[in-house]
């Protein structure tokens, strides 16, 4: 299956009511800076494995060095390059999580969070003490995964997968638009993402 490309989006024909000058003065939010000015020690997703046949393993690396070159390449051509530095991708490989429940790891989510908060119940990392991705066998095969949101806002949330995301949405923008409550700038309300990063219809 081929994965596809992020279209650009379109200029609305509402960009006549603002002046160059109103532009300047207030610029559309940038991701990498965004990311930037939240000052985290740490950021990025954790990713659960939940499929370990034979022939997952192949799969699973060549997803592992998709995602990170991609987020490389894409932070270096950015205006905070800087934020390399504190870039932190946790990729969980444990076989114990075979065939793993999105309940099972949600409620394993939220101990990982605990020990990266220091014991705190919820961080203030933004979408790395949020939201996970669950990589299943469908999800190394196809070119979308699922988001899971770790602590659910409703009750029919618990177990339950938050939406399908491309391979190569996995970025800095995706992590901006999950959003950061403290943080003035980022992130739009999780369930209204673009439709460029949702793999709609599956």
């Amino acid at each position: 299956m081929t994965e596809p490309t992020l279209p650009t989006a379109s200029l609305s024909n509402d960009e006549d009511d603002y002046s160059d000058e109103d532009e300047e003065d207030y610029p559309e939010p940038n991701p990498a800076l965004n990311i930037k000015n939240c000052n985290y020690p740490k950021w990025g997703l954790v990713f659960y494995r939940t499929t370990y046949n034979a022939a997952s393993a192949q799969p699973w690396a060549a997803f592992k060095d998709r995602v990170l070159s991609q987020l490389r390449a894409s932070i270096r051509d950015s205006d905070a390059p800087e934020i390399l530095d504190n870039m932190d991708m946790v990729f969980v490989d444990d076989p114990a999580l075979e065939g793993a429940s999105v309940g099972n790891l949600q409620r394993r989510f939220r101990e990982w969070v605990r020990e990266d908060t220091g014991g705190a119940e919820r961080g203030a990392g933004g979408a790395r003490h949020e939201f996970f991705v669950k990589v299943d066998e469908v999800g190394l095969h196809a070119p979308y995964v699922s988001l899971v949101r770790g602590f659910p806002e409703e009750y029919g949330e618990e177990g339950r997968e938050h939406v399908k995301i491309w391979h190569i949405a996995i970025g800095i923008e995706l992590y901006d638009e999950l959003g950061d409550p403290n943080a003035a700038w980022t992130g739009r309300y999780y369930r209204s993402l673009p439709t460029h990063l949702v793999a709609q219809g599956y």
